[in-house]
């Protein structure tokens, strides 16, 4: 126990207002007086600013906390602390006889623990109270009048790790409660200005906490506790849970694993048939003028695709998810899925919301662009041998094996377009792992490279999964082209890969096989010549944006190892969709007056020469045309530097028998 010492309520929080403002003053002011100072090389050291700005928020929040405690001490004399007055100072103490204040009974000289009640955990323990006090009514407006000092002392005790401790480790289950208690019955809106900042407040004070831990080394913990977690993940309410993620801060503000756990949490719910949202009363969706606005509300107000949101811009946490080898199936096959949308109106045969033999559902609102999103993020790590690659790498096996069985379940149905864009993406940034599986069906996971430890983690997949994931994931002559035309960029990494590598690898043949697997399928989907137009259109604009654009163009002067590994596996990915890359049959993009020149220089030749080139194989002359800043760039002086150079050897092979190599494994699988 500390000194008691006697204090004037009304005084004390006087003193905790001007520390406050010390506090905005130095926050505000002192990065600028350390930047002037530092222009004018004055000799004056203002390091100590960043601490003394610490050091008045620390005394703001210990003086909160007093004055808390005060006001409570002088109520409970039966003095009211919103009408208690202060006195003058110096002066003595008051007396018994004294007469009445300026606004009210004079206040009394309380006796505070100085110590004790200015620790933080004091606050929180006072904040646990207001909560639950707020939370036993049942008016919105009295609830959000009572977590309005919640609000701000939450806000100020952002990175207050024993205040976090104490307020968490009792108001878990309560906090969970604000949404339920704040959203409003009756108007339009569900929540106000009011409500939505005090959930905004305690989904940054649970994102902070979540990201805190306690111990160091071997004996280091989450600072929320296991019982903390489970009362959020296995929440029967998981609406009001969802909400302090909708409202809390960006993804990235959360930690990756806690984030994890409450999306599978979600996930599960959302299968188990237990997610509703409530809305204000006269927006229920049977009045035919209400329904559009249902469900509205119902895609605005959805907890699975708040949280989900979340762990997407976080990344990591959507690897955790999917990427986990024991259950990361299980939610992939949640995600690949054709039923991301709300559930819609039933309406009956005159087009009236009806609940009696209901023929048609309509105003369903689509959001598969939420779980497109999450499988992306989920096969994004950079590659490598991190274990972050690592997971990306068994996302990416799991959406593959999902997509297959989707496909097995109904093989009528195709997938929505926003998933099948995620699908693309998933082939295009593992372009090489897919192509080095085409053919074979013996196992599917992630292994190292060459299978040597510390290698980039690569995919392998089975070729009954593959084709059924290709065979969703393409389905329009602009994606065939755009692949296709990828492929064609990434031969010339393909050549690299075969001088550098000093395996028996076959890259041309392996991307040869992925080639044909594309063209095979394009070929049973039996498209217009006009539509076969648009696909070779697509993909010579592609192969020549990817080429031109800079990308592939590589630096393999390092011998094969796991830095250049993870550049051949990453390579030429490029953002596919890119409107850049965007052509049309009826627009004609590619002039057929170019044709001749596109075939000659859009061939083969580019791409192996340009590999070549990255494994220093070829050295282009210092005054050429056709080469700048790392980039082949095609003109007639290039197809004069081919004709002169056909025999010329390079990397073991002359530079005819590159281009005649490259040619056979392509033409071979078409």
């Amino acid at each position: 126990m500390g000194e008691f010492v006697g204090v004037n309520p009304v005084n004390l929080a006087e003193l905790a207002k001007r520390l406050q403002r010390l506090h905005e003053v130095l926050a505000r002011n002192g990065p600028i007086i350390q930047q002037k100072m530092r222009q004018w090389d004055s000799e004056v050291s203002f390091t100590q600013l960043p601490r003394l700005t610490d050091s008045a928020l620390n005394d703001t929040r210990d003086m909160n906390a007093r004055t808390t405690k005060a006001h409570g001490l002088a109520s409970e004399n039966g003095w009211n602390p919103a009408i208690l007055s202060g006195l003058p100072l110096p002066v003595r103490r008051p007396l018994p006889t004294d007469g009445p204040g300026p606004i009210g009974p004079r206040s009394p000289y309380v006796q505070l623990d100085w110590d004790a009640v200015g620790q933080s955990g004091y606050q929180a323990e006072q904040d646990v109270q207001a909560l639950k006090d707020a939370l036993a009514g049942k008016d919105p407006e009295a609830v959000r009048v009572g977590l309005s000092g919640v609000r701000e002392h939450l806000t100020q005790h952002l990175d207050d790790k024993p205040y976090l401790a104490a307020f968490w480790a009792q108001a878990g289950p309560l906090a969970l409660q604000a949404a339920r208690a704040l959203y409003n019955r009756t108007g339009a809106s569900l929540f106000s200005a009011e409500s939505m900042s005090i959930l905004r407040a305690l989904g940054s004070s649970l994102a902070a906490a979540s990201q805190m831990r306690v111990g160091t080394g071997k004996d280091g913990r989450p600072l929320l506790s296991p019982e903390t977690r489970a009362a959020i993940t296995k929440s029967s309410d998981p609406w009001s849970v969802g909400m302090l993620f909708k409202y809390g801060p960006d993804g990235k503000s959360w930690d990756s694993r806690f984030l994890a756990e409450v999306t599978r949490s979600m996930l599960d719910a959302r299968a188990a048939g237990k997610v509703q949202v409530p809305t204000p009363s006269g927006h229920g969706g049977i009045l035919d003028q209400d329904r559009a606005l249902y469900q509205k509300r119902l895609a605005d107000f959805d907890p699975v695709l708040a949280v989900m949101d979340r762990a997407t811009q976080n990344g990591q946490a959507a690897r955790h998810v999917l990427g986990d080898p024991d259950s990361g199936l299980k939610y992939a096959k949640m995600l690949v899925g054709d039923d991301w949308r709300t559930p819609g109106v039933k309406v009956g045969p005159y087009g009236k919301a009806s609940g009696a033999d209901p023929s048609l559902t309509v105003d369903r609102i689509d959001l598969t662009s939420h779980a497109a999103e999450f499988l992306k993020a989920a096969v994004s790590a950079p590659r490598g041998a991190s274990d972050d690659a690592k997971e990306s790498a068994w996302s990416v096996v799991h959406i593959v094996q999902a997509t297959s069985e989707f496909t097995k379940l109904h093989p009528d149905r195709v997938l929505p377009h926003e998933i099948r864009r995620s699908l693309i993406y998933t082939a295009d940034r593992y372009l090489p792992d897919l192509a080095k599986s085409v053919g074979h069906d013996y196992a599917a996971h992630p292994v190292p490279k060459d299978n040597i430890p510390g290698n980039p983690w690569t995919v392998v997949t089975k070729n009954s999964e593959l084709e059924p994931f290709l065979a969703q994931a393409f389905r329009e002559p602009k994606e065939f082209g755009t692949f296709k035309g990828i492929m064609n960029a990434r031969v010339s990494l393909a050549v690299a890969a075969n001088i550098k590598d000093p395996s028996d690898a076959d890259y041309l043949s392996e991307m040869a096989s992925l080639y044909g697997a594309i063209q095979r399928l394009e070929n049973d989907r039996h498209f217009s010549e006009e539509q076969l137009k648009d696909v070779e259109a697509q993909r010579n604009q592609t192969a020549l944006g990817v080429l031109s654009g800079g990308f592939g163009a590589l630096s393999f002067a390092s011998p094969w190892g796991p830095g250049t590994i993870a550049q051949f596996l990453t390579g030429t990915t490029s953002p596919f969709v890119n409107a850049s890359f965007s052509t049309d049959h009826a627009v004609q993009a590619l002039k057929d007056n170019a044709d001749a020149f596109r075939k000659q220089v859009l061939g083969i030749e580019v791409p192996v020469i340009q590999g070549l080139i990255n494994a220093g194989a070829i050295r282009p002359p210092t005054d050429a045309t056709w080469y700048k800043n790392g980039t082949l760039i095609p003109d007639a002086n290039f197809v004069e530097w081919i004709s002169g150079h056909a025999e010329s050897e390079y990397g073991g092979k002359t530079l005819l028998e590159w281009i005649r190599a490259a040619q056979v494994a392509m033409r071979m699988q078409q």
